[in-house]
Protein backbone atom coordinates (compact mmCIF):
# COMPACT_ATOMS: atom_id res chain seq x y z
CA UNK A 1 0.00 0.00 0.00
CA UNK A 2 1.10 3.62 -0.66
CA UNK A 3 1.50 5.93 2.06
CA UNK A 4 -0.63 8.98 1.94
CA UNK A 5 -0.62 12.20 4.58
CA UNK A 6 -2.91 14.96 4.35
CA UNK A 7 -1.55 18.49 6.06
CA UNK A 8 -4.15 20.91 6.42
CA UNK A 9 -5.46 23.47 9.06
CA UNK A 10 -9.74 23.10 8.29
CA UNK A 11 -10.23 19.15 9.55
CA UNK A 12 -13.46 19.99 7.18
CA UNK A 13 -11.24 19.79 4.30
CA UNK A 14 -8.88 17.00 5.87
CA UNK A 15 -12.22 14.85 6.28
CA UNK A 16 -13.87 15.44 2.86
CA UNK A 17 -10.01 14.66 1.50
CA UNK A 18 -9.87 11.26 3.33
CA UNK A 19 -13.77 9.96 2.26
CA UNK A 20 -13.58 11.65 -1.50
CA UNK A 21 -11.69 8.18 -2.87
CA UNK A 22 -11.83 4.41 -2.50
CA UNK A 23 -8.36 4.97 -1.24
CA UNK A 24 -8.05 1.15 -0.34
CA UNK A 25 -9.20 0.17 -3.65
CA UNK A 26 -6.69 2.49 -5.55
CA UNK A 27 -3.69 0.88 -3.23
CA UNK A 28 -3.32 3.75 -0.68
CA UNK A 29 -3.73 3.98 2.84
CA UNK A 30 -4.06 7.28 4.62
CA UNK A 31 -1.49 7.05 7.24
CA UNK A 32 -1.65 10.56 9.06
CA UNK A 33 -3.07 13.85 9.17
CA UNK A 34 -1.66 17.06 10.36
CA UNK A 35 -3.30 20.88 11.21
CA UNK A 36 -0.08 22.68 10.48
CA UNK A 37 2.84 22.79 8.76
CA UNK A 38 5.35 22.23 11.66
CA UNK A 39 3.51 18.75 12.91
CA UNK A 40 3.13 17.94 9.18
CA UNK A 41 6.83 17.75 8.88
CA UNK A 42 7.46 15.97 12.19
CA UNK A 43 4.78 13.66 11.15
CA UNK A 44 6.47 12.97 7.60
CA UNK A 45 9.70 12.08 8.80
CA UNK A 46 8.25 8.92 11.02
CA UNK A 47 6.17 7.80 8.85
CA UNK A 48 7.81 9.01 5.31
CA UNK A 49 4.84 9.41 2.91
CA UNK A 50 4.70 8.44 -0.73
CA UNK A 51 1.85 10.80 -1.38
CA UNK A 52 1.47 14.28 0.09
CA UNK A 53 -1.90 16.47 0.52
CA UNK A 54 -0.68 20.32 0.90
CA UNK A 55 -2.34 23.30 1.61
CA UNK A 56 -0.50 26.77 1.63
CA UNK A 57 -1.89 28.68 3.59
CA UNK A 58 -1.06 26.94 7.50
CA UNK A 59 -0.09 28.21 10.97
CA UNK A 60 3.48 28.02 12.18
CA UNK A 61 5.12 26.98 8.83
CA UNK A 62 3.17 27.30 6.15
CA UNK A 63 2.70 24.92 2.82
CA UNK A 64 5.89 26.15 0.53
CA UNK A 65 8.15 26.36 3.23
CA UNK A 66 6.96 22.85 4.06
CA UNK A 67 7.71 21.67 0.75
CA UNK A 68 11.17 22.98 0.29
CA UNK A 69 12.29 21.56 4.02
CA UNK A 70 10.62 18.17 2.71
CA UNK A 71 12.86 17.91 -0.36
CA UNK A 72 15.45 17.79 1.79
CA UNK A 73 14.21 15.11 4.28
CA UNK A 74 12.21 12.75 1.67
CA UNK A 75 12.76 13.71 -1.65
CA UNK A 76 10.98 10.85 -3.31
CA UNK A 77 7.73 12.07 -1.56
CA UNK A 78 5.04 13.58 -4.39
CA UNK A 79 3.37 16.71 -3.40
CA UNK A 80 -0.25 17.72 -4.40
CA UNK A 81 -0.89 21.28 -3.63
CA UNK A 82 -4.62 21.70 -2.88
CA UNK A 83 -4.82 25.01 -2.01
CA UNK A 84 -7.60 28.04 -2.09
CA UNK A 85 -4.82 30.51 -3.51
CA UNK A 86 -5.34 31.03 -6.87
CA UNK A 87 -2.45 34.13 -7.41
CA UNK A 88 0.28 33.12 -9.69
CA UNK A 89 3.11 33.72 -7.70
CA UNK A 90 2.31 30.84 -5.16
CA UNK A 91 1.82 28.66 -8.33
CA UNK A 92 5.25 29.86 -9.97
CA UNK A 93 6.71 28.68 -6.47
CA UNK A 94 4.97 25.36 -6.06
CA UNK A 95 6.70 24.93 -10.10
CA UNK A 96 9.84 26.07 -8.25
CA UNK A 97 9.54 23.25 -5.65
CA UNK A 98 9.19 20.65 -8.35
CA UNK A 99 5.65 20.31 -6.75
CA UNK A 100 3.68 17.34 -8.62
CA UNK A 101 0.43 18.98 -8.97
CA UNK A 102 -1.51 22.28 -8.16
CA UNK A 103 -5.13 21.58 -7.00
CA UNK A 104 -7.78 24.61 -6.46
CA UNK A 105 -10.51 24.28 -3.55
CA UNK A 106 -13.04 23.59 -3.80
CA UNK A 107 -11.26 20.34 -5.77
CA UNK A 108 -13.67 18.30 -7.86
CA UNK A 109 -13.51 14.61 -7.13
CA UNK A 110 -12.47 13.51 -11.21
CA UNK A 111 -9.92 16.00 -10.72
CA UNK A 112 -8.46 14.63 -7.43
CA UNK A 113 -8.53 11.11 -8.98
CA UNK A 114 -6.71 12.25 -12.04
CA UNK A 115 -3.96 13.49 -10.32
CA UNK A 116 -3.38 11.03 -7.51
CA UNK A 117 -3.55 8.30 -10.71
CA UNK A 118 -0.76 10.40 -12.65
CA UNK A 119 1.21 10.18 -9.79
CA UNK A 120 0.64 6.51 -8.94
CA UNK A 121 1.76 5.93 -12.12
CA UNK A 122 4.59 7.84 -11.36
CA UNK A 123 5.21 5.93 -8.13
CA UNK A 124 4.72 2.67 -9.23
CA UNK A 125 7.27 3.28 -12.48
CA UNK A 126 10.10 4.69 -9.91
CA UNK A 127 9.68 1.46 -7.48
CA UNK A 128 10.68 -0.59 -10.45
CA UNK A 129 13.41 1.41 -11.77
CA UNK A 130 14.89 1.49 -8.30
CA UNK A 131 14.71 -2.37 -7.66
CA UNK A 132 15.90 -2.83 -11.05
CA UNK A 133 18.73 -0.70 -10.10
CA UNK A 134 18.87 -2.50 -6.77
CA UNK A 135 19.17 -6.09 -9.13
CA UNK A 136 21.43 -4.50 -11.29
CA UNK A 137 23.79 -3.34 -8.49
CA UNK A 138 23.29 -6.88 -6.77
CA UNK A 139 24.11 -8.16 -10.14
CA UNK A 140 27.32 -6.40 -10.40
CA UNK A 141 28.42 -6.80 -6.48
CA UNK A 142 28.44 -10.40 -6.90
CA UNK A 143 30.20 -10.89 -10.70
CA UNK A 144 32.71 -8.70 -9.16
CA UNK A 145 33.37 -11.18 -6.08
CA UNK A 146 33.15 -14.19 -8.33
CA UNK A 147 35.66 -13.01 -10.58
CA UNK A 148 37.85 -11.47 -7.74
CA UNK A 149 37.71 -15.26 -6.58
CA UNK A 150 38.56 -16.43 -9.12
CA UNK A 151 41.23 -14.67 -10.52
CA UNK A 152 43.08 -15.58 -7.07
CA UNK A 153 42.35 -18.57 -7.14
CA UNK A 154 44.19 -18.77 -10.54
CA UNK A 155 46.54 -16.86 -9.01
CA UNK A 156 47.47 -18.58 -5.73
CA UNK A 157 47.77 -22.22 -7.72
CA UNK A 158 49.92 -20.62 -10.51
CA UNK A 159 47.27 -20.89 -13.42
CA UNK A 160 48.34 -17.39 -14.15
CA UNK A 161 51.55 -15.77 -15.61
CA UNK A 162 53.22 -12.32 -13.99
CA UNK A 163 52.01 -10.54 -17.08
CA UNK A 164 48.50 -11.89 -16.17
CA UNK A 165 48.98 -11.06 -12.30
CA UNK A 166 50.03 -7.52 -13.17
CA UNK A 167 47.74 -6.90 -15.98
CA UNK A 168 44.52 -7.86 -13.94
CA UNK A 169 45.55 -7.24 -9.86
CA UNK A 170 44.80 -3.68 -9.98
CA UNK A 171 41.08 -3.79 -10.93
CA UNK A 172 40.09 -6.08 -7.69
CA UNK A 173 41.86 -3.19 -5.16
CA UNK A 174 43.07 -5.12 -2.64
CA UNK A 175 45.84 -2.48 -1.37
CA UNK A 176 48.42 -5.63 0.27
CA UNK A 177 51.42 -4.74 1.51
CA UNK A 178 54.05 -5.78 4.37
CA UNK A 179 53.48 -9.01 5.79
CA UNK A 180 50.63 -11.37 4.95
CA UNK A 181 48.98 -14.14 6.26
CA UNK A 182 47.78 -17.18 4.11
CA UNK A 183 45.48 -19.43 5.77
CA UNK A 184 44.50 -22.77 4.28
CA UNK A 185 41.50 -24.77 5.68
CA UNK A 186 38.96 -27.39 4.83
CA UNK A 187 36.62 -29.40 6.95
CA UNK A 188 37.34 -32.40 8.54
CA UNK A 189 33.58 -33.84 8.17
CA UNK A 190 30.41 -32.73 6.22
CA UNK A 191 28.55 -34.64 9.13
CA UNK A 192 27.90 -32.16 11.91
CA UNK A 193 29.21 -33.43 15.57
CA UNK A 194 26.70 -31.56 17.16
CA UNK A 195 23.56 -32.72 15.39
CA UNK A 196 24.72 -36.39 13.84
CA UNK A 197 21.81 -36.53 12.01
CA UNK A 198 22.66 -33.45 9.51
CA UNK A 199 24.59 -34.00 6.71
CA UNK A 200 25.70 -30.87 5.40
CA UNK A 201 25.43 -30.19 1.27
CA UNK A 202 29.25 -29.43 0.50
CA UNK A 203 28.58 -26.32 -1.22
CA UNK A 204 26.58 -24.84 1.35
CA UNK A 205 28.86 -25.87 4.04
CA UNK A 206 31.55 -24.14 1.84
CA UNK A 207 29.55 -20.99 1.92
CA UNK A 208 28.27 -20.47 5.42
CA UNK A 209 32.13 -21.15 6.53
CA UNK A 210 32.99 -18.37 4.01
CA UNK A 211 30.40 -15.93 5.94
CA UNK A 212 31.59 -16.48 9.33
CA UNK A 213 35.01 -15.96 8.01
CA UNK A 214 34.37 -12.76 6.54
CA UNK A 215 32.37 -11.34 9.34
CA UNK A 216 35.36 -12.01 11.41
CA UNK A 217 38.52 -10.95 9.26
CA UNK A 218 37.04 -6.69 8.44
CA UNK A 219 38.32 -5.95 11.69
CA UNK A 220 41.63 -6.00 9.97
CA UNK A 221 43.25 -3.71 7.21
CA UNK A 222 42.78 -5.69 4.16
CA UNK A 223 41.46 -9.45 3.94
CA UNK A 224 40.10 -11.50 1.28
CA UNK A 225 38.56 -14.75 1.38
CA UNK A 226 37.79 -17.20 -1.64
CA UNK A 227 37.87 -20.52 -2.44
CA UNK A 228 40.13 -22.81 -4.15
CA UNK A 229 39.93 -26.41 -5.77
CA UNK A 230 37.22 -28.66 -3.84
CA UNK A 231 36.40 -28.06 -0.44
CA UNK A 232 39.20 -25.96 0.59
CA UNK A 233 38.82 -22.44 1.21
CA UNK A 234 42.14 -19.79 1.60
CA UNK A 235 41.89 -16.21 3.28
CA UNK A 236 44.66 -13.66 2.69
CA UNK A 237 45.15 -11.25 5.49
CA UNK A 238 47.30 -8.06 5.87
CA UNK A 239 48.72 -8.82 9.31
CA UNK A 240 48.87 -5.15 11.28
CA UNK A 241 49.39 -7.53 14.97
CA UNK A 242 49.83 -11.17 14.34
CA UNK A 243 49.07 -12.08 18.09
CA UNK A 244 45.24 -10.38 17.33
CA UNK A 245 45.83 -12.31 13.92
CA UNK A 246 46.16 -15.94 15.54
CA UNK A 247 43.27 -14.59 18.06
CA UNK A 248 40.54 -13.93 15.55
CA UNK A 249 41.44 -17.28 13.99
CA UNK A 250 41.13 -19.70 16.77
CA UNK A 251 37.46 -17.68 17.80
CA UNK A 252 36.61 -18.45 13.88
CA UNK A 253 37.43 -21.98 14.84
CA UNK A 254 35.40 -22.10 17.68
CA UNK A 255 32.47 -20.64 16.09
CA UNK A 256 32.47 -22.99 13.46
CA UNK A 257 32.23 -25.56 15.80
CA UNK A 258 29.85 -24.01 17.73
CA UNK A 259 27.52 -23.14 15.07
CA UNK A 260 27.82 -25.52 12.28
CA UNK A 261 29.58 -28.83 14.10
CA UNK A 262 31.84 -29.09 11.82
CA UNK A 263 35.57 -29.66 12.65
CA UNK A 264 38.33 -27.60 10.53
CA UNK A 265 41.71 -28.73 9.02
CA UNK A 266 43.75 -25.72 9.43
CA UNK A 267 47.31 -24.53 8.27
CA UNK A 268 48.75 -20.76 8.49
CA UNK A 269 51.52 -19.17 7.04
CA UNK A 270 52.70 -15.95 7.40
CA UNK A 271 54.68 -14.41 3.60
CA UNK A 272 57.13 -11.48 4.22
CA UNK A 273 56.45 -10.42 0.24
CA UNK A 274 53.14 -10.87 -1.03
CA UNK A 275 54.49 -12.44 -4.02
CA UNK A 276 55.61 -15.38 -2.15
CA UNK A 277 52.13 -16.17 -1.56
CA UNK A 278 51.77 -18.84 -4.53
CA UNK A 279 54.80 -20.84 -3.02
CA UNK A 280 53.12 -20.76 0.58
CA UNK A 281 49.99 -22.05 -0.53
CA UNK A 282 51.67 -24.99 -2.42
CA UNK A 283 53.54 -25.73 1.03
CA UNK A 284 50.19 -25.21 3.05
CA UNK A 285 48.22 -27.50 0.31
CA UNK A 286 50.44 -30.44 0.85
CA UNK A 287 51.01 -30.01 4.71
CA UNK A 288 46.31 -30.36 3.80
CA UNK A 289 47.28 -33.58 1.93
CA UNK A 290 49.50 -34.94 4.98
CA UNK A 291 47.28 -34.50 7.47
CA UNK A 292 44.07 -35.39 5.72
CA UNK A 293 45.13 -39.08 5.01
CA UNK A 294 45.48 -39.31 8.76
CA UNK A 295 42.86 -41.63 10.38
CA UNK A 296 39.74 -39.66 11.64
CA UNK A 297 40.84 -40.58 15.92
CA UNK A 298 44.29 -39.29 14.81
CA UNK A 299 43.12 -36.66 13.09
CA UNK A 300 40.43 -35.62 16.19
CA UNK A 301 42.97 -36.34 18.67
CA UNK A 302 45.53 -33.59 17.02
CA UNK A 303 42.67 -31.01 16.76
CA UNK A 304 42.24 -31.85 20.38
CA UNK A 305 45.92 -31.15 21.68
CA UNK A 306 46.12 -28.27 19.56
CA UNK A 307 43.05 -26.71 21.30
CA UNK A 308 43.76 -27.80 24.89
CA UNK A 309 47.71 -28.03 24.52
CA UNK A 310 47.78 -25.38 27.38
CA UNK A 311 46.32 -27.66 30.45
CA UNK A 312 49.26 -28.67 32.72
CA UNK A 313 47.67 -32.22 33.77
CA UNK A 314 46.61 -33.13 30.04
CA UNK A 315 46.69 -36.80 29.54
CA UNK A 316 46.63 -39.80 27.18
CA UNK A 317 43.45 -41.08 28.87
CA UNK A 318 41.60 -37.51 29.20
CA UNK A 319 41.95 -37.76 25.43
CA UNK A 320 41.22 -41.18 24.98
CA UNK A 321 38.58 -40.86 27.06
CA UNK A 322 37.14 -37.58 24.38
CA UNK A 323 37.77 -39.77 21.42
CA UNK A 324 35.80 -42.61 22.55
CA UNK A 325 38.74 -45.16 22.18
CA UNK A 326 41.03 -47.03 24.68
CA UNK A 327 44.11 -45.02 25.74
CA UNK A 328 46.55 -47.99 24.31
CA UNK A 329 44.80 -48.02 21.07
CA UNK A 330 45.06 -44.23 20.55
CA UNK A 331 49.04 -44.25 21.43
CA UNK A 332 49.15 -47.12 18.64
CA UNK A 333 47.36 -45.24 16.72
CA UNK A 334 49.29 -42.16 17.12
CA UNK A 335 52.25 -44.37 16.26
CA UNK A 336 51.98 -45.77 13.32
CA UNK A 337 50.02 -42.48 11.46
CA UNK A 338 52.33 -40.05 13.03
CA UNK A 339 55.51 -42.13 13.95
CA UNK A 340 55.35 -40.38 17.51
CA UNK A 341 54.00 -40.89 21.25
CA UNK A 342 51.13 -38.86 23.04
CA UNK A 343 53.95 -37.14 24.53
CA UNK A 344 55.90 -35.97 21.40
CA UNK A 345 52.88 -34.77 19.75
CA UNK A 346 51.45 -32.82 22.54
CA UNK A 347 55.44 -31.54 23.08
CA UNK A 348 55.53 -30.71 19.71
CA UNK A 349 52.20 -28.32 19.18
CA UNK A 350 53.43 -26.59 23.00
CA UNK A 351 56.70 -25.64 21.29
CA UNK A 352 55.03 -24.42 18.02
CA UNK A 353 52.66 -22.49 20.36
CA UNK A 354 55.38 -21.03 22.42
CA UNK A 355 57.43 -20.19 19.42
CA UNK A 356 54.18 -18.11 18.46
CA UNK A 357 54.62 -15.97 21.77
CA UNK A 358 58.08 -15.58 21.82
CA UNK A 359 57.20 -13.54 18.86
CA UNK A 360 55.32 -10.75 21.38
CA UNK A 361 58.29 -9.03 22.88
CA UNK A 362 56.16 -7.68 26.05
CA UNK A 363 55.59 -11.77 26.86
CA UNK A 364 58.00 -13.07 29.89
CA UNK A 365 59.56 -16.43 29.62
CA UNK A 366 57.69 -17.49 33.13
CA UNK A 367 54.71 -16.24 31.21
CA UNK A 368 54.73 -18.14 27.80
CA UNK A 369 55.49 -21.60 30.18
CA UNK A 370 52.11 -20.65 31.70
CA UNK A 371 50.70 -20.25 28.64
CA UNK A 372 51.62 -23.41 26.41
CA UNK A 373 50.90 -25.78 29.63
CA UNK A 374 54.29 -26.20 31.90
CA UNK A 375 54.11 -24.60 35.25
CA UNK A 376 57.90 -24.76 35.73
CA UNK A 377 59.84 -22.01 33.55
CA UNK A 378 62.90 -24.68 33.92
CA UNK A 379 61.07 -27.52 32.76
CA UNK A 380 59.77 -25.57 29.52
CA UNK A 381 63.08 -24.27 29.05
CA UNK A 382 64.87 -27.23 29.00
CA UNK A 383 62.32 -28.89 26.67
CA UNK A 384 62.26 -26.32 24.43
CA UNK A 385 66.25 -26.62 24.09
CA UNK A 386 66.13 -29.78 23.83
CA UNK A 387 63.31 -29.32 20.44
CA UNK A 388 65.01 -26.74 19.12
CA UNK A 389 68.75 -26.24 20.10
CA UNK A 390 68.52 -23.26 21.57
CA UNK A 391 66.88 -21.60 24.94
CA UNK A 392 63.43 -20.10 24.48
CA UNK A 393 65.42 -16.56 25.47
CA UNK A 394 68.28 -17.19 22.72
CA UNK A 395 65.53 -18.12 19.97
CA UNK A 396 64.43 -14.66 20.63
CA UNK A 397 67.20 -13.05 20.45
CA UNK A 398 68.31 -14.48 17.34
CA UNK A 399 65.18 -13.64 16.18
CA UNK A 400 64.05 -16.67 14.43
CA UNK A 401 60.78 -16.42 14.87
Amino acid sequence: MWKLMIADDEPRIRNGLRKTLPWSEMGIEVVAEAENGKEALETAALICPDLMFVDINMPFMNGLELIEKLQAQNPDCLVIVISGHDEFAYAQQAVRLNVFDYLLKPVQKTELSAAVNKALEVLMKDRVELKHTQWMNHKLEFNALTMREEFLSKWITGQLTKEQFEEEWPFFQLHFHGQTSLLLLKPLSKVSVSAPNKIWDPSLLEFAIKNILNEMLPQLPVSAVFSVGKGRIAALTQISKLTVLRAIYQDFERTVMNYLGVSLLLSHAVVEQFEQVPASYEQLHQELLRESVLTPIVMMTKKYLETYYYKEDLSLSEVAEQMNVNATYLSKLLKRDLGKSFVDCLTDIRIKKAIQHLNDPTSKIYEIAQKVGYQSQHYFSHTFKKMTGVSPLEYRKRGEY
